[in-house]
């Protein structure tokens, strides 16, 4: 493949990420964290000073966020554009990645990550996990350079990406981690004898200090202005020092999500056997025969990032991206692999039909969680989902002011029942939140949105009730599941345990009032 067709397949494949990432981007309703995350955003598009704290993540998505709300628009399309951007920008990069991947590896590691369901579904939601995805894998192939063909840059720029990746989320603790005991064990392997790992101890040391000066620079200044809102907010400096790894470690034990040790491998499972099969070719590859430092360190960030993030006791489906970004990288030195091993014409055009076969049936699963269905529990990728009978009951609101039939409206915070409304009511006037209490309801509200308890409250004369699904889950009873249970979910999505919902009440005024 010479350089124009790299160019042309590059160019194609992140033209057909744009279209997966941005066809119908706004159908599925914000969840509960898209909605909290959209009206921090909100917040911040004029460029205040956003304090950083550990259980919202932040603050650096919020500033992008908030640059697009503010100018373009507030729809849940604009709540997810800067996720699907950062996923296209993914893509392109892959794509672009040759030296590293080689010119087949980085075509095939771009498309498979452009079809996985577990990206797709992630990089369109208004969360900041597609942003650290862009940002970690700018982060896993500049250190793969590193280790071949140093240049200060690559110092500098990994000084500067791996503080925006402590600015957008946590996880980075996790990343950081793991990196360190490659660093440490390499290392230690460059001192006890010759090999790859100590020729490239040798050519890093050779670019000299200088670049780890500019390198502490470029991460120290990144850190600062993120964290103080651009030298505004001083404490925002020891915050972002400390109060993340404080208070996540604090929430291990709790155990959010509720999902057993094995649920990235379900879902991996379940929906990323393509990455898998091709990038179990790549461990092959850079384990048993090559022996590639770069490979190495690809099969370290994957494996290690799996083992933290099934030993963490948060689990949700959304970092279930994470482990799987240095897997899709190991799937394109497979591919390379396969294609420099495979040379005849007809054994190539089979393996072209199996490999299109495998990306169309995949493609396929992907639209459903990610695109046309994204609202549906009985997916893994779906964790906790704001019901689709929630945007309705905004348009007829909505609606109700422009007409003048519905003035005030008051939510209930019971059971946190003010998100996502906080953020689809923030346009609308004389929107209040309290505690209602349902056996005595007020009369000086035009609507009220009220925490759903086994009887239905008694509407005041002149109101009518109706119940509607809030959120929805599912949370997979494995102990409990046989094989059959297991395959009837993955050919028809039929689940073996209850779907579970939390409902609130529309008390509304009658239109006649």
């Amino acid at each position: 493949m010479g350089a124009i067709g790299r160019w042309r397949a590059a160019a194609a494949i992140t033209a057909l990420s744009a279209v997966a990432h941005l066809w119908r981007l706004g159908q599925r309703p914000l969840a509960h964290d898209e909605a909290i995350d959209a009206f921090f955003s909100w917040q911040a598009r004029s460029g205040g000073i956003m304090r950083y704290d550990p259980v919202y993540h932040g603050p650096l998505r919020f500033y992008l966020e908030g640059a697009v709300l503010g100018n373009l628009g507030t729809s849940a399309f604009h709540a997810r554009l800067v996720a699907a951007l950062a996923g296209i920008a993914a893509t392109a990069l892959l794509a672009g990645s040759t030296r590293t991947l080689g010119r087949v590896g980085a075509p095939v590691a771009a498309l498979l990550f452009t079809v996985s369901p577990t990206v797709l579904t992630v990089t369109r939601t208004g969360r900041e996990d597609s942003l650290v995805a862009l940002v970690s894998i700018g982060l896993l192939l500049v250190v793969a350079r590193a280790l071949t063909e140093p240049r200060p840059w690559h110092l500098v720029a990994g000084g500067a990406l791996l503080a925006a990746s402590f600015g957008l989320k946590e996880t980075t603790f996790l990343f950081g981690l793991n990196a360190l005991v490659f660093f440490l064990l390499g290392g230690a392997a460059a001192l006890r004898r010759p090999g790859a790992a100590r020729d490239a101890a040798r050519r890093v040391g050779a670019l000299g200090t200088q670049p780890w000066v500019w390198t502490l620079c470029a991460f120290a200044v990144t850190f600062m202005v993120i964290f103080t809102s651009g030298f505004r907010y001083a404490e925002g400096l020891e915050s972002g020092l400390l109060d993340g790894v404080r208070y996540w470690w604090s929430q291990h034990d709790v155990g959010r999500g509720g999902q057993p040790w094995f649920f990235y491998l379900a879902v991996y499972a379940g929906y990323e056997w393509l990455i898998g099969g091709v990038a179990a070719i790549g461990v092959v590859v850079v384990v048993a025969r090559r022996r590639s430092l770069v490979g190495a360190w690809f099969v370290a960030m994957a494996v290690g990032q799996a083992a933290l993030y099934s030993w963490a006791g948060e689990k949700f489906a959304w970092l279930a991206l994470h482990p799987l970004l240095p897997t899709v990288l190991l799937a394109g030195l497979g591919a390379q692999a396969v294609a420099d091993r495979v040379r005849a014409p007809a054994a190539r055009r089979a393996l072209a039909t199996v490999a299109a076969v495998g990306v169309a049936i995949t493609a396929v699963v992907a639209v459903r969680p990610a695109i046309t269905d994204g609202a549906d529990p009985r997916e893994l990728l779906v964790t906790v989902q704001t019901s689709v009978d929630v945007p309705p009951i905004v348009d007829r609101l909505a609606a109700g002011q422009r007409d003048g039939t519905i003035d005030s409206i008051i939510v209930d915070q019971s059971g946190g029942g003010s998100w996502p409304w906080a953020w689809y009511l923030h346009d609308l006037e004389n929107v209040s939140y309290g505690t209602l209490d349902p056996e005595v309801l007020p009369t000086d509200f035009d609507a009220m949105i009220l925490l759903a308890l086994e009887l239905p409250p008694e509407a005041p004369a002149g109101y009518r009730v109706e119940r509607f699904r809030l959120r929805e889950w599912w949370v997979p009873d494995y102990a409990n599941a046989g094989a059959g249970d297991l395959l009837r979910w993955f050919a028809t999505r039929e689940v073996w345990s209850p779907t579970a919902s939390a409902d609130q009440y529309l008390v509304i005024r009658e239109a006649d009032r």
